[in-house]
């Protein structure tokens, strides 16, 4: 019995798939292997924090001040109006001891300039000095220790050939700070003697 051979089968051709194209295609492999490294970096790299502030010295900041205070003072001459000379009488920091209102020797040579200053003003310039505190201790402590302090200073300025007759001395405790109380510095600033010229 013959049988006719049967016809071959189509075998459909096999295409080629086509090449994917574009960023996503080809770089996102490049792009995990980087965030992974980025992660890798960060675990193993400490982090690097700013060193902490440098505690506030006192001493320092005080000679500093009073460093200023002589140049301004020493800058003074028989022209310079008043406004700057007053400005520059408040300049110099007289870093009391706590509780104390004995002026500490390192301020004296300051004061001493300040009085030199202050004998050249005509004696129709009358000047308040006015101590101040920050809040540590009681309102009413402050208040008196504030006195106190503007009063040695008048003593002090007195002693040293000003006119008695041309200062008056007024405390005002913590009542005006002119910093925060919540820091060393801020406290620094506000434990202050000012200087200002009264009414005629």
């Amino acid at each position: 019995m013959h049988t006719e051979p049967a016809a071959p089968t189509e075998v459909p051709p096999i295409l080629d798939r086509p090449e994917s194209s574009g960023f996503w295609a080809k770089g996102w492999p490049v792009l995990v292997l980087g965030f992974i490294t980025l992660l890798l970096i960060r675990a193993c790299v400490p982090s690097i924090s700013p060193p902490p502030p440098a505690p506030f010295d006192a001493g320092k900041a005080t000679q500093s001040a009073n460093d200023r205070a002589i140049s301004a003072l020493d800058a003074i001459t028989a022209d310079t109006p008043l406004e700057a000379t007053l400005k520059a009488l408040n300049l110099p920091v007289i870093n009391f001891a706590s509780a104390s209102a004995e002026i500490p020797p390192d301020a004296q040579p300051v004061l001493a300039k300040a009085a030199t200053v202050m004998k050249t003003l005509p004696t129709t310039v009358r000047l308040e000095i006015s101590g101040h505190t920050d809040n540590t201790g009681t309102t009413e402590g402050n208040l008196v220790l504030s006195r106190q302090r503007a009063q040695s200073v008048a003593n002090f300025l007195v002693g040293a050939g000003v006119v008695r007759e041309q200062i008056v001395t007024q405390g005002f405790g913590d009542s005006r700070p002119l910093s925060t109380n919540a820091t060393e510095e801020g406290r620094f600033r506000n434990r202050r003697i000012e200087i200002r010229q009264l009414a005629r």
